[in-house]
C-alpha cells in the first residue's frame, strides 16, 4: 500500500523518531556518580541521594516538565497543568502517593525501579547506560540529578490524599 508515494510503514517510523527522545532504561544499568551507591533496605532506599533540604515546589516543576521528569506521560497527577486529560495511565495514579509510600520507598521507585520489579517500564532516573533510543546529546547523562530526585520525592510526599 502506498500513501502519496510513502510506504504504509511510515507511521511506525514516525513513532520511532518521536520515541527516540524518550529515555528508557534496561536491566543492568549503572548509576550516575551522584546517585551511587544505592543502598536498599527492604523495598526502599533510606538515605537521601543528595545533601541539603529538598524543595517540593521545584519537585512539582520537575515532575510536570516535559523536558525533565515528565511524570504525566505515564501517571495521572493531581495537577491542572499539563491538562489532566492528557495524563498517562500506564503507571498508577499518584493521587495520595505520599500516604501510601514513604520517602525511602519513593526514592527506590524513582532511582532504581528495576531492583523492585525487573519487568517494570518505569525508567531509572539515575541510569546512564543500557537505554534505548536515547538522543545522542543525552548519552551518559542521567535523566535527573540526585538533588532533582530528592525534590520530586519532597513534592510526592505532599500528595497525601488530603487535598491531593
Amino acid at each position: 500500500m502506498q500513501l502519496h508515494g510513502m510506504r504504509a510503514w511510515w507511521p511506525m517510523r514516525l513513532a520511532e523518531r518521536l520515541l527516540s527522545a524518550v529515555l528508557l532504561c534496561g536491566p543492568g544499568s549503572t548509576l550516575a556518580a551522584d546517585c551511587a551507591p544505592l543502598e536498599f533496605v527492604d523495598d526502599g532506599i533510606p538515605a537521601p541521594l543528595a545533601p541539603g533540604a529538598p524543595n517540593a515546589d521545584r519537585g512539582r516543576a520537575i515532575a510536570t516538565a516535559t523536558d525533565r521528569g515528565d511524570c504525566t506521560i505515564c501517571h495521572a497527577l493531581p495537577v491542572s497543568t499539563p491538562d489532566p486529560r492528557f495524563h498517562g495511565n500506564l503507571g498508577p495514579p499518584l493521587h495520595g502517593v505520599g500516604a501510601r509510600l514513604d520517602a525511602a520507598q519513593l526514592r527506590a521507585r524513582i532511582a532504581d525501579p528495576k531492583r523492585l520489579d525487573s519487568n517494570t517500564v518505569m525508567p531509572a532516573y539515575c541510569s546512564t547506560d543500557q537505554r534505548w533510543r536515547v538522543a545522542r546529546a543525552q548519552l551518559g547523562v542521567p535523566m535527573l540529578t540526585a538533588e532533582e530526585i530528592e525534590d520530586v520525592i519532597a513534592w510526592l510526599q505532599t500528595l497525601d490524599g488530603r487535598g491531593s
